[in-house]
């Protein structure tokens, strides 16, 4: 998100933020679509449309997603090479969810400013989308945390940091604050926070 950036250099890495509305109820395949395996989408397939979900920050609607059967997966699993679609501001999961950026950037926003927890920020996203008369119920706990973890991963996260005495990577590193939860039943005694001596 543009309150994360750190200049003009990061347009150049990640790609200049995108915020596009109305979001389509078509999504096309581009020239960047991947299958889950990897693989980029065969040419020579023809382009079929499935049904998908698109989850926005303040409702989800039903859509169509056009896609590309996968010639390097077995044939019996169905797998197929869907569009990128970041250039529109939208994450494909796995071409029948897709979430936007605004929302994922909505979860970033809260962990960095609060450490909200996946569950306390998908219980308010579940009362919004009630309070807009969401045409689709939101995402359970578990699906929109696989789909944030899924979505870091593929983020360019760098800095530009250097110590003068260090170098870029210094061996000690001093923060002003943790951004981290344990759940109780990984508490033991040898869990300890990163001040402790």
């Amino acid at each position: 998100p543009p309150w994360a950036r750190t200049g003009p250099e990061d347009d150049e890495v990640a790609g200049e933020y995108v915020h596009v509305r109305p979001l389509p109820k078509l999504l096309p395949l581009d020239d960047d679509a991947r299958c889950r395996c990897g693989a980029k989408a065969d040419p020579s397939m023809p382009v079929e449309e499935m049904d998908c979900t698109i989850y926005d920050y303040n409702g989800a609607f039903p859509a169509r997603i056009q896609v590309r059967r996968c010639t390097d997966c077995p044939r019996k699993s169905r797998m197929a090479a869907g569009p990128d679609l970041g250039s529109i501001g939208l994450f494909n999961l796995n071409n029948s969810t897709v979430l936007s950026h605004a929302l994922l950037n909505k979860y970033d926003t809260l962990l960095s400013a609060g450490e909200t927890p996946f569950n306390a920020f998908c219980t308010a996203v579940e009362r919004e989308y009630e309070m807009y008369e969401s045409e689709v119920a939101f995402l359970h706990a578990d699906r929109f945390r696989t789909a944030w973890f899924s979505f870091m991963a593929v983020q360019e996260c760098r800095d530009g940091y250097t110590c003068n005495a260090c170098g870029a990577v210094p061996e000690v590193i001093l923060v002003d604050g943790v951004t981290v939860g344990y759940p109780k039943r990984r508490k033991t005694r040898s869990l300890r926070p990163p001040t402790h001596i």
